[in-house]
């Protein structure tokens, strides 16, 4: 099989903060909201059809300053030149806080938005939630689609498991003339509890790989 060439970029290190009242999120039959900060700001856009990955390591405050869905993590937002508004696509993958615990969240977006969780381990009591996440181009007999995956590594930063965590089918089916932006991202959706800052602190910035061509 011939090796297909690639390139890695990468966002140093970085910390990014919202206020409350933040979200990107969509469900019928209007609501439509994308007003989470991201780093970079804006999104830098690549073809569709050149990335191959993106991988971040991120952690929210500790457990106990969290409120109802907040939340941090990698974000992929699809876009395309004339494309009409709320036409858009993306997907997000992080930590969200959800009736008191830290889960590993996923959403993605078509024409609206789905959600699944799963418990984030390894978590103890009331530390800081913190995850290393991996959305990649995968291709088998059925056809291409991009998985998400929890990294989990040892004390020496060495990958020991990968955990599957969703297969997204509809990302991939029509590539032409579609971007992607590639970032973190953090939002704190509800305002109860005032006007407070989520800070989430992305240790080793965001790693992206794309075609080489």
């Amino acid at each position: 099989m011939p090796t297909v060439a690639t390139k890695s970029t990468a966002v140093p290190s970085f910390n990014l903060s919202s206020p409350a009242g933040t979200d990107i999120w969509r469900k019928p039959p209007s609501h439509n909201v994308f007003t989470a900060p991201t780093k970079p700001d804006p999104l830098p856009k690549i073809p569709l059809q050149k990335f191959q990955r993106a991988k971040l390591t991120f952690a929210l405050p500790t457990a106990n300053t969290l409120r109802q869905y907040d939340q941090a993590g990698l974000l992929l937002h699809l876009t395309k030149p004339g494309l009409e508004p709320g036409k858009d696509k993306w997907l997000k993958t992080g930590i969200e806080f959800y009736y008191g615990k830290p889960y590993l969240s996923t959403v993605g977006c078509d024409a609206w938005a789905d959600w699944s969780v799963v418990p984030l381990t390894p978590f103890a009591g009331n530390s800081r939630p913190t995850a290393t996440l991996e959305a990649r181009r995968e291709k088998d007999q059925l056809g291409k689609s991009l998985w998400v995956y929890q990294i989990i590594s040892d004390e020496d930063g060495k990958e020991i498991e990968r955990r599957p965590l969703r297969e997204v089918n509809w990302i991939f089916a029509d590539e032409d003339g579609w971007e992607i932006g590639i970032g973190g991202y953090v939002c704190r959706p509800t305002k109860e509890g005032g006007a407070g800052l989520l800070e989430a602190e992305f240790e080793k910035g965001v790693e992206i790989e794309v075609l080489d061509v």
